[in-house]
């Protein structure tokens, strides 16, 4: 059977397990962005952010706005390999000969150009805050939240927009 692309004026509300407001287990916050349910997490006080899902077509244009066609696919590969250690991450990147460093280097960039992307698409609005939804993301501190942040955005508007009708 198809699975045919969902609506995309489909809008979701959304908490971030990112948020210092959002409690519960690190267990709890990973079936969170599984399966949505909030009722896993104590949230009061949490910012809640409107997320909608998108067409193919919108993905592939974020995409090619961030450069798709202009990525290192050795950088892709590079960065497909490294290590989910994060210590073993960095001395495995410092062995690394400049020009494959170079090209991991700008993969890693073109993959913040998709989220960049695909937030700027995807991400509808900050419920209690007026203004580019974008402009406040950037505002967010420390740094290491607002990217954890984006990260967990657009893993929810990746999922809306290509998981089938009963898994959203």
């Amino acid at each position: 059977m198809f699975i045919f692309a969902t609506d995309a004026a489909q809008e979701i509300e959304i908490i971030s397990t990112v948020d210092p407001a959002v409690q519960g287990s690190d267990e709890d916050k990973a079936s969170y962005l599984r399966t949505r349910d909030e009722g896993l997490l104590q949230t009061e006080g949490a910012t809640r952010f409107v997320v909608r899902a998108l067409t193919p077509s919108q993905r592939e244009a974020a995409e090619v706005a961030a450069g798709v066609y202009r990525r290192s696919e050795l950088g892709r590969q590079l960065w497909l390999a490294q290590p989910d250690d994060p210590d073993g991450r960095a001395r495995w990147q410092h062995q690394l000969p400049d020009d494959e460093r170079e090209a991991l280097g700008s993969y890693e960039g073109y993959l913040a150009r998709v989220y960049r992307e695909m937030l700027r698409a995807g991400l509808v609005r900050i419920v209690g805050h007026d203004g580019d939804p974008i402009g406040l993301i950037d505002l967010i501190r420390p740094d290491h939240h607002r990217q954890l942040l984006c990260s967990e955005l657009v893993a929810h508007i990746q999922a809306l927009s290509t998981l089938p009708q009963e898994g959203k």
